[in-house]
Formats: structure tokens, C-alpha cells, sequence
């Protein structure tokens, strides 16, 4: 399996992007950054995306990737996600108001995009990738997800606050290689991240204590005004297994 982190950040900047990760070429997860990161060639090579949740940084770059691929994919590209979040891509974003609906240009019968209702802890197997959403806590309807092939796994929580589930599909997870989860508050914004569902770095170190297997947690999601105040609490949580997760970041397993 090969897993690339187009985008981390929780807010965009020169140097930062939002969150999107691309495994084995074909399979993205989220829509932050698809069109930023990758030349229309490697997007065109994108047969399915799982999205998270409807919030903005998580599926911006979907209208202008329906753009570029148009002409340069012979089947539509699934776009697979809950039910609340599609209906939000519905009524929100592909309306013909803000973009036009590629769900059915250039026709009902071949579009460029196709929408694919998920059920948390149902697997999906597909592009030799088995993909299993997991449910979290977050202000809008969110899953995490489990990646899995016959070889290794890695799970993305997405944005959460508090949780149990995610843990729990880890800590029985076989080859279970990274675990990339969310800090998006410094300690001393507890009551936003409370208000918004996300986690400070002090809460982040309590979730991880749930976390049993030894493997490497990748932490995303700061906004890049925080990171010099958020770096230093999170290096105090004095968890071995935490590293940042790096934009542009490539994983072989």
C-alpha cells in the first residue's frame, strides 16, 4: 500500500494545505487539496474518493477537480460518502448556483461524478483496498476511516473530539501501521475546541491513552497561526509514538 498526505492543515497558507490523502494513485481520501497537489494526469487517475464529513476544508477542491477531469475519464468517479454529506454536496455546493452539478453533465447517463451512500462499519472493498468507515464525534455527521490491504492498515479519525469507536477498530486492527488523528486547538482555546468538537493537545493526550498497539500517530489538522504555540504542547503529551504528520508525505507498506 502506498499512502500519500496531500494536505494536513486545518487552514490554508502559503506552504500548507488542507486535508486530502491519496493511496495507491486511485483512492482519495477527503478533498482539500486534490487539485493543489496533484497535475491533472494524476488527478484523472482517481477512481473513487471517501469523504469525511460536508465541512468546507475537507471537500473544497472538489468543484474545480470535477473540471479538470472532464474529458479525461471514460467512467464517472464515485464520490462516496454518508448520506448527510452527499445531500450537502447536493444542496450546497454542486446546485448550479455556486458549481455546476457534475452529477449530471454531460448527462444523467454518464456523468463526471457519482454519489455513493457509506454505512459506518460497513466494508467496502474496492481498487484491492478494503475501506471501512468508523463514526465519530464531531459537530456535523463525520467517520474516520480504516484503509486496509492483505498486508497492512492505517486509520484517518478525521475531525473529532472525544471518542471511543476509532479506538477500538485500532486496537483490534492486524498490521495496523499509522494512526492519523487531529489537534486543531491550542490548550488554551479548550472551550472552541469544546464548541467546534475538535481536540486541544491536553485532550489529545488523553484520547491516547486509549490507543494500545505500538505504532507511529500521526497528528494533523493545526492551523498554521498555531502551530508555534501548538508544537511545543504537543511534544509535551511525551507520547513516543507522535510525529506530525507531513504535507507531501509518501508511505510504502
Amino acid at each position: 500500500m502506498e499512502l500519500r498526505v496531500l494536505g494536513c492543515s486545518g487552514g490554508e497558507a502559503e506552504g500548507y494545505r488542507l486535508t486530502g490523502l491519496l493511496v495507491n494513485g486511485v483512492l482519495a481520501i477527503d478533498a482539500g487539496s486534490l487539485t493543489q497537489a496533484l497535475s491533472v494526469r494524476e488527478q484523472a487517475g482517481i477512481r473513487q474518493i471517501f469523504i469525511s464529513h460536508s465541512h468546507l476544508d475537507h471537500i473544497c477542491s472538489l468543484p474545480f477537480f470535477t473540471k479538470n477531469i472532464y474529458g479525461h475519464n471514460d467512467v464517472p468517479v464515485e464520490i462516496r460518502a454518508l448520506p448527510e454529506t452527499l445531500a450537502a454536496l447536493r444542496r450546497h455546493l454542486f446546485n448550479d448556483e455556486l458549481w455546476p452539478d457534475f452529477s449530471v453533465i454531460p448527462s444523467p447517463d454518464n456523468p463526471i461524478i457519482r454519489y455513493s451512500e457509506i454505512k459506518p462499519g460497513k466494508t467496502y472493498e474496492l481498487v484491492g483496498l478494503r475501506i471501512t468507515p468508523i463514526p465519530v464525534n464531531h459537530l456535523v455527521p463525520c467517520v474516520g476511516y480504516l484503509v486496509e490491504d492483505d498486508h497492512s492498515a492505517f486509520i484517518f479519525s478525521s475531525d473529532t473530539a472525544e471518542t471511543d469507536q476509532v479506538y477500538r477498530v485500532a486496537n483490534k486492527t492486524k498490521n495496523l501501521k499509522l494512526f492519523i488523528t487531529e489537534a486543531s486547538f491550542p490548550n488554551e482555546q479548550a472551550w472552541l475546541a469544546e464548541a467546534s468538537k475538535h481536540l486541544t493537545p491536553e485532550k489529545l493526550g488523553r484520547e491516547l491513552k486509549k490507543l494500545k498497539p505500538n505504532v507511529q500517530v500521526g497528528i494533523y489538522h493545526l492551523t498554521p497561526g498555531d502551530r508555534p504555540v501548538m508544537l511545543p504542547q504537543i511534544a509535551a503529551i511525551n507520547d513516543p509514538r507522535i510525529t506530525m504528520l507531513d504535507q507531501d508525505a509518501r508511505f510504502s507498506w
